[in-house]
């Protein structure tokens, strides 16, 4: 029935909206894998005002991001200079994409990801045995966005879109090169990014929000991921082994390590699990942002900071290797993405 009933439907979205009082059994976890099944807790992640970057205080915002990056591989930047109305063109046009007809919607949809545009609710269908409580539109940023990628992508968000992307390429930037300075090769990492990939994502207001995932636990492959979230939060991230809700203060970006930063920085900078969970009586917005290398990138610590006292913990592989076996894997924590690349 529940499988039926889902098929019916395009989407999540529509699903909820058409009235559901209960949630399908295609998206219930075990009792042992539901979010109520360890305690969360109210620690706050690094908040970092990024204002002075480029100024007098450069040094002190360096080492803030980058003992974040170590301790926590999670924090939140204030003051990052992308314009407010950017920021308000991207919420408005995730809002109109949404908000189309489901047979306006439904032509994006793709069995897998990647692909220039897809909408969906899983990331790997043929891997995911139980379905995350969301809906997306994935979207390819190459630099340049090409005509042809551009053509992909859905009319309501590609003036929005572009804006968005170019403002999230230059923060990426400013947080690379910042990174390069942590880690005592200024400018290593500031050319290291070779196209993006950002995901509107709705959480439907869900009626038994404790029974599955808005997104089950996960690291990123990416570098770097740029996170915009809405005030209604469910974000959590793992530190010291226990479960801490990301507070979302206004304004702000949430910026998480990738796997392949922890590769690159030969473990010094820290991808750290992360999940969202459901909430019941609110749908719930976020917008990340992935910083990704070109396919052909070969990924392996870099050479300066590998020697006898500090061995390479991880084998060379193309990012292009890495993006197929995380999208022909169910999401499965942190320790299984980069068991691909561990050195036994």
């Amino acid at each position: 029935m529940a499988s039926a009933e889902a098929k019916e439907f395009g989407s999540l979205k529509q699903l909820v909206d058409a009235g559901l009082q209960g949630i399908p059994e295609a998206y219930i976890r075990p009792e042992n894998e539901r979010p109520t099944a360890t305690p969360i807790f109210t620690e706050s992640v690094p908040v970092i005002d990024i204002q002075g970057l480029y100024g007098p205080n450069r040094a002190h915002i360096v080492d803030a991001i980058n003992k974040a990056s170590q301790e926590w591989g999670f924090f939140q930047v204030i003051n990052h200079s992308v314009p407010k109305r950017v920021i308000e063109r991207m919420v408005e046009a995730h809002h109109r994409f949404f908000d189309l007809p489901e047979e306006e919607k439904i032509k994006y949809r793709a069995e897998d990801l990647p692909k220039p545009a897809t909408y969906g609710t899983s990331f790997s269908v043929k891997c995911e045995k139980i379905r995350e409580w969301r809906d997306f539109l994935s979207v390819a940023v190459k630099d340049p966005v090409d005509a042809e990628t551009l053509e992909c992508w859905p009319p309501v968000i590609r003036d929005a879109g572009l804006e968005y992307s170019a403002e999230m390429k230059k923060l990426a930037v400013s947080l690379f090169s910042a990174l390069s300075e942590g880690l005592g090769m200024p400018g290593i990492l500031e050319n290291i990014m070779g196209y993006g990939r950002f995901i509107l994502t709705y959480y439907p207001p869900c009626p038994n929000p404790d029974m599955t995932f808005g997104i089950s636990g996960h690291s990123d492959v990416s570098l770097l991921t740029i996170l915009l979230q809405d005030d209604v939060g469910g974000l959590q991230v793992m530190h010291s082994g226990r479960w801490v809700a990301v507070q979302p203060i206004s304004g702000a970006f949430v910026i998480n390590i990738g796997d392949t930063l922890q590769v690159l920085s030969n473990g010094r900078f820290q991808s750290v699990e992360h999940r969202a969970v459901a909430t019941q009586n609110r749908a719930r917005m976020s917008i990340p942002f992935f910083c990704f290398p070109d396919n052909s990138t070969v990924i392996k610590p870099i050479s300066e900071i590998v020697d006898d006292h500090n061995p390479p913990r991880y084998r060379s592989f193309t990012f292009g290797e890495y993006m197929h076996n995380f999208f022909n894997s169910p999401l499965s924590g942190k320790a299984e993405s980069l068991a691909f690349a561990r050195i036994s």
